[in-house]
C-alpha cells in the first residue's frame, strides 16, 4: 500500500512522518510513503529516497495506491475527486468539501471504491475522548443528558494572512474550522442531533467570517451547548459530559491548550459516608501534554487499507458518511447564524 501525501504544510508533514515511521513497524508490512506533493520544495534531507512533486499532475498514476489530502479547504475537493476517480481511496483532512453539497459529491465517488475513504477528524483519537467513549459505551455515566463543548483559538497579529480566515478559501470561519471537530464529537455521542439555535459575531478580523459562535443542539433527551471562538485570546479546549449516573470532564488537548486531563465522577459521589467532597471522590486521568492523535488516526487508517477490514475500535477513523453528516449539521447551523 503506497500512500501519496498531497500537501506538505503543517498537517501534511506530520502525516508523511507518521507513514515513514510506520514503514519500519512490521505490523504495517507493505505500507510505503509513495511521495509528497507541494509547490514548495521539500527539505533535501527529509525522506531522501521518496520523490517530491510540485503538482499532482506530475505524479504518475501507477506510482501510488492511496492518498492523504492535506490542502486548504478550497483546493482539497478537486484533488480528492481526482484521486478517487482514479480508483484510489483517500484520507482527506476535515472538512469534507466546503459545504454539504460538496461533501455529498465527494461521497458519491468514494462509495464506488472497494476500499473505504476517511476524513481527518483526529479529536476522536485524543486519549481523553477514547476514555469518554468507553465510559459511555459501558454505561458508567448513565443516560447522557448534557454536553458542554468549548474550543477557543488565541490567534496572532498576522492571522488575517491565513487562508483559514478567508471565507472564499475556508468555506466559512470558526464554525467550519475548528468547529466541525466539535460537531463530529457531538455526533459520536448523540447521533440524532439537530440544531435548535445558533448565533455568531463578526468584525474583529474584518474578513467577513464568523469569529465567535454559540449554539444549542438537541438529540432526544441530550442537550448540547457548543461554543467556538477565534477571539478568545487564550487557547482553550474543554468538554463536559454529564449523564444521569456520572460525569466526565475533559480539559486540554496538549501543546498550548494545556495537558490532557479527564476527571470522572459519579452522581452524589460525596454521599458515601467518608466525609469527602465531590471533587475528592473523582478519578483523575492525566494523559500529559503530548498530542499524538494525528499519528494514531493515520495508523488506524493504514490498518484498514492494508487489511481491508473496517476498524471496530472505539475511536475509529471518521468515515465519509459520518463526515457528510457533520457537513449537513454545519450547513444547518450556518442557516441559523446567517
Amino acid at each position: 500500500m503506497r500512500v501519496l501525501v498531497i500537501g506538505h504544510g503543517l498537517i501534511g508533514k506530520q502525516r508523511a512522518r507518521t507513514l515513514a515511521a510506520l514503514e519500519k513497524n512490521e505490523q504495517y508490512a507493505g505500507l510505503r510513503l509513495a511521495g509528497t506533493v507541494d509547490p514548495v520544495q521539500r527539505a533535501a534531507d527529509l525522506f531522501p529516497s521518496v520523490p517530491h512533486y510540485a503538482d499532482l499532475a506530475q505524479v504518475p498514476e501507477a506510482s501510488f495506491d492511496a492518498a492523504v489530502i492535506a490542502l486548504p479547504h478550497h483546493l482539497a475537493a478537486e484533488a480528492a475527486k481526482r484521486v478517487l476517480s482514479a480508483g484510489k481511496p483517500i484520507l482527506i483532512e476535515k472538512p469534507l468539501g466546503l459545504n454539504a453539497a460538496g461533501a455529498r459529491e465527494i461521497a458519491g465517488i468514494a462509495e464506488r471504491l472497494p476500499l473505504p475513504s476517511f476524513v481527518g477528524y483526529n479529536y476522536r483519537f485524543l486519549p481523553t475522548m477514547q476514555k469518554v467513549f468507553e465510559l459511555l459505551r459501558d454505561g458508567s455515566l448513565g443516560e447522557l443528558r448534557s454536553v458542554d463543548m468549548m474550543i477557543g483559538h488565541g490567534g496572532h497579529p498576522r492571522s488575517t494572512e491565513d487562508w483559514k480566515l478567508r471565507p472564499e478559501q475556508a468555506g466559512g470561519g470558526v464554525l467550519i474550522d475548528p468547529g466541525v471537530h466539535l460537531l463530529d464529537l457531538a455526533l459520536q455521542v448523540a447521533p440524532k442531533l439537530t440544531c435548535s439555535a445558533a448565533s455568531a459575531t463578526r468584525g474583529f478580523w474584518k474578513t467577513g467570517i464568523e469569529e465567535d459562535v454559540s449554539a444549542i443542539l438537541t438529540s432526544e433527551r441530550t442537550l448540547i451547548s457548543l461554543r467556538v471562538s477565534l477571539i478568545r485570546w487564550v487557547n482553550t479546549f474543554r468538554l463536559e459530559f454529564v449523564g444521569e449516573d456520572g460525569y466526565a470532564l475533559v480539559d486540554g488537548r496538549g501543546g498550548t491548550y494545556g495537558p490532557q486531563t479527564l476527571r470522572v465522577g459519579r452522581r452524589w459521589g460525596w454521599n458515601d459516608g467518608s466525609g469527602r467532597t465531590q471533587r475528592a471522590t473523582e478519578e483523575v486521568f492525566d494523559f500529559g501534554p503530548a498530542n499524538i492523535s494525528l499519528d494514531d488516526e493515520m495508523a488506524a487508517v493504514a490498518r484498514v487499507w492494508l487489511t481491508g477490514k473496517v476498524s471496530q475500535e472505539l475511536a475509529h477513523p471518521a468515515t465519509i458518511a459520518e463526515a457528510v453528516r457533520v457537513a449537513e449539521l454545519c450547513d444547518a447551523m450556518y442557516a441559523k447564524i446567517g
